[in-house]
């Protein structure tokens, strides 16, 4: 099929350091998104300065959604993203990922109708994520990323019938089917299995899960997750619903 126009959605609070070289990356793509979205969680002043900096001199459109921090909500802000998308296809990313030159261009090779493509992470130290931090610069990631991907990027795609392996750090599917499930649960307000519940309803409606593997490498700056896991409970709980009753669409969430 031919290559579809997609838009690019990132999401983040309150690391602006991160969301710097996150966005350096992106400008460095070897096929640009039409768009990138900045999914912003209720982040305060030093995020929208980190955009405004890079808005004029980045090379496709950068695009600021805000929402008011009224604690974890992920999914709504992911929600508002997909909205505003101006592309069919969508590629999903976190605001401490480093992407690789070819990520946008790797997914883009695979995606095809009713497909959910599932990418993977790979985990950068605590010692090496506070340099890249300090020092402000994609390029300080150059050397340990291509020694990386010399090796890995090879190319594996295989289908699955669970799942398994997703992670909202690095996924793509069509804006047409995130509709048709009415997007993210917006009741589930902890971090969680929130993209798997998402993904689990987009298999319910005949979407095909495909893993992929050694292409769109995507390297996730360490950091803590204190605090975050308040209401786990509750979206495991949910998520548990989808996978067990086949529910194929969720009350609060896009269309309202």
């Amino acid at each position: 099929m031919s290559t579809p126009k997609v838009s690019l959605f990132l999401t983040t609070y309150n690391w602006p350091e991160a969301l710097s070289l996150c966005l350096q990356s992106l400008a460095q793509q070897t096929h640009l998104p039409e768009e990138v979205i900045v999914a912003d969680d209720g982040s305060g002043e030093e995020t929208k300065k980190v955009v405004e900096a890079l808005v004029s001199d980045f090379p496709c459109p950068l695009i600021h959604v805000w929402q008011e921090d009224k604690g974890y909500r992920i999914n709504a802000i992911r929600n508002k993203a997909i909205a505003k998308a101006s592309y069919p296809y969508i590629i999903q990313i976190d605001g401490d990922i480093l992407c690789d030159k070819n990520f946008v261009k790797d997914h883009l090779r695979f995606a095809r109708a009713k497909r959910l493509v599932i990418g993977r992470r790979i985990n950068i130290s605590e010692e090496n994520s506070q340099t890249f931090c300090k020092n402000l610069k994609f390029d300080v990631l150059k050397s340990f990323r291509s020694r990386i991907t010399a090796i890995l990027h090879q190319g594996l795609l295989y289908d699955s019938i669970s799942v398994r392996g997703v992670r909202g750090c690095n996924m793509a599917y069509w804006k047409a089917d995130a509709y048709q499930v009415n997007g993210y649960d917006e009741e589930m307000t902890s971090k969680g299995p929130n993209d798997k519940e998402f993904s689990a309803r987009l298999i319910n409606i005949g979407v095909q899960a495909y893993n992929l593997k050694f292409y769109a490498n995507a390297f996730h700056l360490f950091h803590g997750e204190e605090g975050l896991r308040s209401n786990y409970k509750m979206v495991k709980e949910l998520y548990d619903e989808a996978i067990n009753t086949n529910k194929k669409t969720c009350h609060k969430g896009l269309k309202q």
